[in-house]
């Protein structure tokens, strides 16, 4: 029998290390993937950021809309001057069961107002170039809604509606 000796090699012929070369590839195979993961997260955001923008833009349109064409067709009068050509505020009056009752829109620093029976509401936000015009009974609106710091989202709205339909 051979004596135990403390320094002991080992035989390492069928084991194989990790070279520089493979930690190397290994490092920019984890680069790449991170990178392409950064790159879907800021895609992402970018796309959430634009489809909060237009359904902003829709709410508004949607709000703005049904408001005016609620009170054009109950409307039994306007301030609105027939053939006058267009004013950037109008009143439409009538009565019901409930009384009489008068609405004014106006363009308040980027606000359409509904002031309807002494109580005012935003019915839409970022509003430019608003506009009333009539011919007869019909009562031409339009109006151009604005994302909030998306320039790039916007909404031209053109409603002709007949007075006094509803």
């Amino acid at each position: 029998m051979k004596p135990a000796t403390s320094t002991r090699k080992k035989d390492r012929s069928g084991e194989r290390g990790v070279i520089l070369i493979e930690f190397v590839i290994s490092v920019a195979f984890m680069a790449t993937l991170g990178g392409l993961v950064v790159n879907m997260m800021g895609q992402g955001w970018e796309l959430n950021s634009r489809n909060s923008a237009v359904l902003e833009v829709a709410v508004d349109t949607s709000t703005s809309t049904t408001w005016l064409v609620r009170d054009i067709h109950v409307a039994t009068a306007t301030d609105i001057s027939d053939g006058g050509g267009a004013q950037s505020t109008a009143q439409f009056t009538w009565t019901d069961s409930g009384g009489a009752h008068v609405c004014d829109y106006s363009l308040v620093s980027g606000v359409m107002q509904r002031t309807c029976d002494s109580v005012t509401f935003s019915a839409a936000d970022n509003i430019t170039n608003l506009t009333f015009e009539r011919a007869g009974d019909l009562v031409t609106v339009s109006y151009a809604i604005t994302a909030p710091n998306r320039t790039d989202i916007s909404d031209d709205i053109v409603l002709n509606v007949a007075l006094g339909a509803g």
